[in-house]
């Protein structure tokens, strides 16, 4: 009989169609974003980017002319006044001032970091900071301005095109000292992050939170800027609104925010998102112009809500169960000193005992903490509310209220309070106390929900069930919104992604805007009615699940449209940074305009040659161009900047295997099971590759491999099925056509090679 072949360079196929998706997480503000599989047709031209028309925002000199500025709020109102301005809100921003800034700059002084060296001084009431910068040069810059209070001060530099820099150079009024805000990093000129680069421009990334109703008015044909704002500083007016007409009418009745609206006005900044309009202003909805980061894929957060990087308190505290009881910002911080209404426990303690907040659990401290009344461990934000030291010098409090469970950090390395102030002690040692202490107590909902997120982050298959159960639970929003995110794995399984589709009829906009991001993939089957689900929250109320259900059919949508035109002003909005040229990189792509697409992620890399995931993309879209070399070079310079990324690796090895050297095609592939041995199609390349070189055994042992991390896998046994009939061990490759078929009852090779191996010899 003849023999049957295995399948030929299999690999091949997925440069071009199943691999061509971006990086989970590749774009901050788009978590876990996938471009769609490029099918080459016309290019439109020019950018459809470039054809939106018509205002988003209200008109700048309208919006202005409504703000009275902070002067006229004092007269009236003394006592809020007079706290307000010795705020860290009226001192966000603020040109230079003698009484406050003289002990930094005079006497000269000279502090080094890293291979650096920065001196610092001033003279007539000018400062300035002499440091590396413009051209790796070093040179003195005038301080223009200083942003920030306590516990550190940055100051702005004057740039080109409008940019505003804000120095590395940090000021710490509590000790009187200087010192890098990036600590030992040592960054250098032409890199994003450091101080003349993209990363540290004003404009973006200060402006808006340090002032009041921001315009950052990017001009991206030019590249420049011109930035105006209606008054610098967090002015009241900035928190109050408008009050331009309430200070001409003093009768007139003002607006009261609702305490929804307040929290909102807060977490504007106090959040770790990304814009949508660049035009928040008090009394809106926050879903209206941010997205917001939650724990995802990413390291932002720990599996339980616990801050990491840089993140700021209101996503925490969003998922909190104290805020989804209804506690919010103005309940223990006084609007206008941001302090804490109340000192130490006796906030906490205002609502945990009887006749509280309602429904608040009644703690007696004595009785709870088990340390000593008047210890740092019996003061309940030390516990649930740990300190993380962001810029060196700013401790900030997780909102989260978690409860530190050693468990989750003996299992899964989640960080805990007791741990954190108990350094001599092993985790062991307090998974132990905790226990006694508090017995089954520890074996709570939130642990339940962390061990779940945490087993799904990773991978793990049983995280499935836990999943589906919490999304079709009465789960708090944040972390249904969280689930939704990690639930992208398992979208095959129809289970999982009727459940996910479920969540688009939400309530709650976060959990909307999350299903989508999870179904994307999903809207690429057209035997789904997934897309037409979608595309009925194209008039979602909200402008966060309308922009996310427009970027999910960005291939097909109407860019006139009013949630067109929306989505095109998010982009042009955020083009200034390389992730936003990502974004159009990205747009171009599924739009079908690849060399506009490659334009904007050469941008990027310009931008931000650094960052892995802009060399992975434009990988991708110099294979869609049929420039496989660009591809490679670029895939090699990713694995340098991040060489534990198997995705990486997997995909140079797919690159290679295209060329047709089979040797690089292993070296990569093995590189890729080393870094991650749950890659099925990895192993299952891999032993394609070793097959196609003669060495059955490794063939054999890969695809055994790749069984065991994808059993439900049919196209791997029918591939271990040719070769052992190739072999003419025939009862073994009819064992594994068995597997096969169990998994995908109606696959027709396996039917066909069956049905093959059962005709008598000849």
């Amino acid at each position: 009989m003849n023999q049957p072949s295995p399948p030929k360079n299999v690999f091949l196929k997925g440069w071009l169609v199943l691999i061509a998706v971006a990086a989970a997480g590749a774009v901050a503000w788009w978590q876990g974003s996938r471009p769609i599989a490029y099918t080459p047709v016309p290019a439109s031209s020019p950018s459809a980017i470039a054809k939106a028309s018509g205002p988003i925002m209200e008109d700048e000199a309208h919006a202005f002319a409504e703000y009275a500025g902070d002067a006229t709020c004092k007269a009236c109102h003394p006592g809020a006044f007079d706290k307000w301005a010795a705020s860290h809100h009226g001192l966000a921003e603020r040109p230079l001032n003698a009484s406050l800034d003289k002990a930094a700059f005079e006497p000269a002084q000279t502090f080094s970091h890293g291979s650096q060296k920065t001196t610092v001084q001033g003279t007539g009431g000018k400062a300035e900071v002499i440091t590396l910068g413009f051209g790796n040069k070093v040179a003195p810059f005038s301080v223009s301005r200083v942003i920030g209070h306590d516990p550190l001060r940055q100051f702005l530099i004057n740039g080109e095109a409008g940019r505003v820099h804000t120095m590395e150079a940090t000021w710490d009024p509590n000790h009187n000292q200087w010192f890098n805000v990036y600590g030992n990093e040592d960054r250098q000129p032409g890199e994003w992050g450091h101080w003349t680069g993209r990363g540290m421009v004003w404009n973006t990334m200060c402006a808006t939170c340090h002032n009041t109703r921001v315009r950052k008015n990017y001009d991206a044909k030019a590249d420049t800027f011109h930035t105006t704002m209606a008054q610098m500083t967090v002015s009241c007016e900035a928190c109050h609104g408008p009050m331009k007409a309430h200070v001409a009418n003093p009768k007139a009745a003002v607006s009261k925010l609702s305490k929804d609206q307040t929290r909102d006005t807060c977490a504007q900044c106090h959040s770790r998102r990304s814009e949508l309009t660049g035009d928040f202003k008090p009394g809106d909805n926050f879903f209206d112009h941010h997205f917001l980061a939650l724990p995802d894929h990413s390291d932002i957060f720990y599996p339980d809500g616990q801050i990491r990087d840089e993140d700021y308190e209101f996503s925490a505290f969003f998922g909190s169960r104290m805020h989804n009881a209804g506690v919010r910002c103005t309940d223990c911080h006084d609007p206008h000193t941001s302090k804490t209404n109340l000192p130490g426990n006796n906030l906490c303690m205002r609502c945990h005992t009887p006749g509280g907040f309602p429904n608040a659990p009644v703690i007696a401290p004595a009785a709870h903490t088990f340390h000593l009344p008047e210890s740092t461990g019996s003061q309940c934000v030390n516990c649930h509310m740990p300190q993380t030291t962001y810029m060196q010098r700013h401790g900030r409090h997780d909102h989260g209220f978690t409860i530190p469970d050693p468990l989750m950090t003996k299992e899964f390395a989640i960080p805990n309070a007791c741990n954190k102030c108990h350094t001599d002690k092993d985790v062991d040692f307090t998974l132990a106390a905790v226990s006694k202490w508090y017995g089954p107590k520890m074996d709570r909902r939130s642990r339940q929900r962390t061990t779940v997120l945490a087993k799904a982050k990773r991978g793990d298959d049983d995280a499935r069930e836990g999943l589906i159960a919490l999304l079709k639970g009465d789960e708090i929003p944040y972390w249904k919104a969280g689930a939704s995110l990690l639930a992208d794995r398992w979208l095959g399984i129809d289970d999982m992604r009727k459940t996910l589709e479920a969540q688009l009829k939400n309530e709650h906009p976060l959990v909307r805007e999350n299903a989508i991001r999870s179904l994307e993939p999903a809207l690429e089957n057209p035997q789904l009615d997934t897309r037409s689900q979608i595309e009925a929250l194209l008039n979602d109320p909200v402008r966060n699940v309308r922009i996310s259900a427009a970027w999910a059919l960005r291939d097909s949508l109407d860019l006139t449209s009013p949630t067109g035109r929306e989505l095109l002003h998010m982009m042009e909005l955020n083009a200034d940074q390389p992730s936003g040229q990502m974004q159009q990189a990205q747009f171009e792509f599924a739009r079908h305009n690849l060399p506009e697409a490659i334009s904007h992620l050469k941008r990027a890399i310009e931008w931000d040659p650094n960052s892995p995931p802009f060399h992975h993309d434009l990988a991708i879209m110099y294979s869609a161009a049929g420039d496989t070399q660009s591809s490679i070079r670029e895939l090699e310079a990713a694995i340098r900047l991040n060489p534990k990324e198997a995705e990486y690796q997997y995909k140079l090895g797919l690159a290679w295997a295209e060329v047709g050297d089979l040797d690089k095609t292993i070296a990569a592939l093995r590189a890729t099971t080393q870094l991650d041995a749950s890659n099925s199609r990895a192993w299952y390349n891999l032993g394609l590759a070793f097959n196609s070189q003669h060495k059955t055994e490794e063939a054999l042992a890969a695809l055994d491999s790749a069984f065991r991390a994808a059993p439900t896998d049919a196209s791997i046994p029918y591939a271990k099925a040719t070769i052992l009939a190739q072999l003419g061990q025939i009862e073994q490759a009819k064992a594994e056509l068995f597997r096969a078929l169990n998994a995908q009852p109606n696959y027709r090779e396996a039917l066909e090679l069956r049905e093959q191996l059962s005709r008598p010899r000849q």
